[in-house]
């Protein structure tokens, strides 16, 4: 592929990791790791652990596709160029909309905790908004510029977690776990199910792979680095709750555990570390977004129109999901947002996970001096994280279920809608941007 593997420009392998980590570390620690406790008990750190697992098989079949794939785009790519044009829209769109709802979520939490930290009672959607407006407004300044912010705010963040999780293993004692299943083996297995969306952060780094140095190279290492870093401060941050000793667990648990360590000046700083949690993860959507989007538009998937470039930057994507983002922040139902996003992205994975699976079945489908990146024992992690994809969706309840399916088979229409008379010239311009040929070859117009 064109470039892909060879960038010298763009995100270093240190922000790679750095918008996979920040994409990840957000409401996952600082609201779900409470609720998962309250259900699951100390079974809770099995829970983190064994959901981390999972999500790493399908982090080895995004490593492998990333290391031949090395562009823009992600799972879409991977499952266009290996099962074909519709299952990578769908794909695609899946990615696109589950990105969407995640900075909706992770904005209204930056609103909460910024009442918090304030000991104010605004509506959390004012923050929201306004914040949504200032992230959209850094990405036009390009991706290396959203970079640099994006290493300051996950170190600033992590350096607070770190900071909690040492104070709790001081305090740690064996009693803390005890009883360590008090919801039975189903208590810990449905926290499992809940923490699913709390790790998905990890894929940014695929989706935006043409912006990354040495992309075949660095988007696999960073994949992987990302998730087990993530699942060592997770389980860390878990135990830190549980030798505080609450009363009861909750999704202000760590801000109330701060409390109990430091006293009020704790709290101010947990506090800070949530806007810092979910300023990067925000940040890292709307990026990760507006790739899959250019991606999709350059493969004439979806209508220019909605991928326009002004000055070198995808404008017209980071307005679109910007403004999409900002509907959802509206409508402000946060458990509904973290349920709708399981749907769609559970859909995109496995599709990623199938493609893996029949890369490693029939290597002859790409030449093997592409791949940099080959999967520890053939097709059983991506034939797993298949199976653990589908075991999710089917845990999943019903009405939700329906409506994600629905949402992704609506989107086909974007196929059928008639484009604007310029979209040649449009498509030319982000093929440009992305390192591409202007002129699809026939691989690509399949």
């Amino acid at each position: 592929m064109p470039g892909g593997a060879t960038r010298t420009e763009g995100l270093s392998l240190s922000a790679a990791i750095a918008f996979a980590v920040g994409n990840m570390i957000g409401a996952g620690v600082f609201v779900l790791s409470g609720l998962i406790i309250a259900i699951a008990g100390p079974s809770a750190v099995i829970s983190y652990l064994l959901c981390g697992l999972v999500v790493a098989f399908s982090g080895l079949s995004y490593a492998a596709l990333a290391s031949i794939y090395p562009e823009d785009g992600g799972g879409y790519l991977y499952v266009r160029h290996i099962l074909g044009s519709y299952p990578g829209f769908l794909a695609g769109f899946a990615m696109y909309v589950s990105i969407t709802i995640a900075t909706a979520f992770v904005l209204l939490g930056f609103g909460i905790y910024v009442n918090l930290l304030a000991g104010t009672d605004l509506d959390p959607r004012y923050a929201a908004l306004a914040t949504l407006v200032l992230l959209a407004a850094l990405n036009f300044r390009g991706a290396a510029e959203a970079g640099r912010v994006e290493v300051g705010l996950v170190a600033a963040k992590i350096a607070i977690l770190v900071g909690l999780i040492l104070v709790g293993l001081a305090h740690v004692q064996a009693s803390d776990f005890s009883p360590f299943l008090p919801g039975g083996v189903s208590g810990m297995l449905q926290g499992v199910t809940m923490i699913f969306f709390a790790y998905i952060g990890f894929q940014v780094v695929a989706m935006m792979g043409g912006e990354v140095k040495s992309s075949a190279r660095n988007v696999p290492i960073a994949t992987l680095a990302s998730i087990g870093i993530v699942a060592l401060i997770y389980v860390g941050v878990v135990i830190a709750l549980l030798a505080a000793r609450l009363p009861s667990y909750g999704g202000e648990s760590v801000f109330d555990a701060s409390v109990v360590y430091l006293g009020p000046a704790g709290g101010v700083v947990v506090a800070l570390a949530a806007l810092f949690s979910t300023l990067s993860a925000a940040n890292a959507n709307i990026l990760g977004a507006s790739r899959i989007i250019l991606e999709m538009a350059s493969e004439e998937q979806i209508p220019g129109r909605f991928a326009r470039v002004r000055n070198g930057q995808p404008a017209s994507s980071i307005l679109l999901g910007a403004g999409l983002t900002a509907i959802l922040i509206l409508a402000g139902n946060l458990s509904f947002i973290v349920e709708l996003t399981n749907v769609t992205i559970l859909a995109a994975m496995l599709l990623v996970n199938v493609s893996a699976f029949i890369l490693a079945r029939r290597r002859t489908l790409v030449s093997s001096e592409k791949s940099l990146f080959v999967i520890p024992f053939g097709p059983l992690f991506p034939l797993l994280g298949a199976a653990s994809c589908a075991a999710m969706l089917v845990t999943l309840a019903p009405m939700v279920l329906g409506l994600g399916i629905a949402i992704l088979l609506a989107g086909s229409i974007l196929l059928l809608i008639e484009d604007v008379p310029e979209r040649e010239l449009i498509v030319r311009e982000i093929r440009l941007l992305l390192r591409r040929p202007v002129e699809r070859d026939s691989e690509d117009a399949a």
